[in-house]
């Protein structure tokens, strides 16, 4: 059973830690994208001073957070136009 003093084993302090730029190329997603959802979105990350770094899980967390299932849907149909009638004369 982990604890404080006997850390599970699969995580690593130091595992695959990216920089924004990287990140981004990594994830799929623009730099902007990402740092907008760091700053105002609540995205995952680790900040060492100035520098934003992503590790491998936050990476994936941040994957799942907008994934976005293929959802086929049919076209909606546009309402007919309702038939004109020609003017009648008074005779």
């Amino acid at each position: 059973m982990p604890t404080a003093q006997n850390p599970p084993a699969d995580t690593d302090e130091h595992d695959d830690f990216m920089k924004v730029a990287a990140a981004a190329k990594d994830i799929g997603c623009g730099e902007r994208w990402l740092r907008d959802g760091i700053n105002h979105g609540g995205f995952p990350h680790d900040r060492y001073g100035k520098s934003i770094w992503l590790s491998r899980q936050q990476r994936a967390e941040i994957r799942r957070m907008h994934r976005q299932t293929a959802q086929w849907r049919r076209p909606a149909r546009r309402p007919r136009k309702p038939a004109s009638t020609p003017a009648r004369s008074a005779a």
